[in-house]
């Protein structure tokens, strides 16, 4: 089952459920668990970023001994190696995905389109993990079935966890809801900097080296996705290619099917490693989203030594400084996104300070502070029981 066939069942399903309610446990009569199961409910486990959170955290989680499950309708990854460890149930499509839901200490909803059936499964606390979409940052673009269907869907839930102090705010804003932030992290052992050249080596050759080198650009995102804005960009290198020589990256889940010059060599559905790679060799990592709820892409050049040039999206504010650690540009700006590549270009010690200062910004977001985040998280929400 895809993306819209969950989407459609949702939003023709008239079914009625109640909000689930949760009590704490009484201290006294429950310690703490050290071990937990979780449950993950994931609707795709495509190559997407929202999914290779999903899945580091259920990986991370089972490797230092929770019992953790992946309940989906979509088939087990073969993009990303998922621990061993964990227990992935694939569903049959005629079968209700609540039926095999084992009973959990915490229940994960990693989609609105999957809450009802969370909490309609009755096997847990149901905390969901929202990692932004076109219901947080696009809603007047939504039908008025879908604004309903979401609206209900998240005030059935009792805990909510995102990833950005932007997606916290545009949470309460919309739905009046509190939820609790933990940062997404870098897989150190994928995404880390180019090696440095000894700093007399780097004084000799900067200068001529540089010079004759082409400028090597990064983008990532799918022609698909509308708010990624990604024409705007190729729009913008194609006139750059007439001064400058410009090596152009587009890391993308699709193959182009619009832009078809720049989509001859797009590097399309890539692993994990091979996209490490590519940002190591990346002197300029463009963004030109309308928004995002965290920005890892982003995060992830930033750590390979990439200058980055960024849009305000939001989620970026965690993290990024204007004028120390990226550019940031105005949206739907092509004469300024235009500007500061030229200017990154034109002026390399301004590149290196920018690419030095996200390298130092990046190494603060690590799996280890956020698996420890999120396990206490977790054990906090096994103290509830369903009333």
């Amino acid at each position: 089952m895809n993306i819209n066939e969950w989407e459609r069942i949702e939003l023709e399903t008239k079914e009625k459920i109640s909000p689930q309610r949760v009590k704490k446990v009484d201290k006294e009569s429950k310690k703490d668990k050290k071990k937990l199961e979780i449950t993950y409910i994931m609707v795709w486990t495509k190559v997407c970023g929202g999914s290779k959170i999903i899945l580091e955290y259920a990986s991370r989680l089972a490797d230092i001994g929770h019992k953790i499950n992946i309940v989906t309708y979509d088939e087990e990854p073969t993009w990303y190696s998922l621990s061993d460890k964990v227990n992935f149930i694939r569903v049959p499509e005629d079968k209700d995905i609540e039926n095999y839901i084992p009973k959990s200490d915490v229940v994960v909803a990693t989609s609105w389109k999957c809450i009802r059936k969370a909490i309609k499964s009755n096997k847990g606390p149901v905390a969901f993990f929202e990692q932004g979409g076109s219901h947080l940052f696009e809603l007047d673009k939504l039908s008025d079935r879908k604004k309903e269907v979401v609206l209900d869907r998240i005030k059935l839930l009792p805990f909510i966890y995102t990833v950005s102090k932007y997606s916290a705010e545009k949470i309460k804003e919309i739905y009046g809801k509190k939820s609790s932030v933990i940062y997404n992290a870098l897989e150190s052992s994928v995404f880390y900097p180019r090696k440095e050249e000894k700093e007399e080596e780097k004084k000799d050759k900067r200068k001529d080296e540089r010079k004759a080198k082409e400028t090597s650009i990064t983008i990532v995102g799918s022609e698909d996705f509308k708010f990624k804005n990604i024409g705007e960009i190729l729009e913008v290198i194609r006139e750059l290619k007439k001064k400058y020589p410009i090596k152009l990256n587009w890391i993308t889940q699709t193959k182009p099917e619009v832009n078809k010059e720049e989509g001859k060599e797009a590097i399309v559905n890539p692993k994990q490693k091979v996209i490490g790679e590519v940002l190591r060799d990346t002197d300029i990592y463009i963004c030109n989203s309308e928004y995002e709820s965290f920005g890892l892409p982003t995060l992830e050049a930033m750590t390979c030594g990439a200058a980055v040039i960024t849009t305000d999206t939001g989620g970026m504010r965690d993290f990024i400084i204007d004028g120390e650690n990226a550019l940031v540009i105005n949206h739907h700006d092509k004469e300024d996104m235009k500007e500061k590549i030229e200017k990154l270009i034109t002026n390399k010690e301004l590149m290196d300070k920018i690419a030095k200062n996200g390298i130092e910004t990046a190494s603060r977001f690590n799996w280890d502070n956020s698996i420890r985040n999120m396990e206490k998280y977790f054990k906090e929400l096994s103290k509830y029981r369903i009333e």
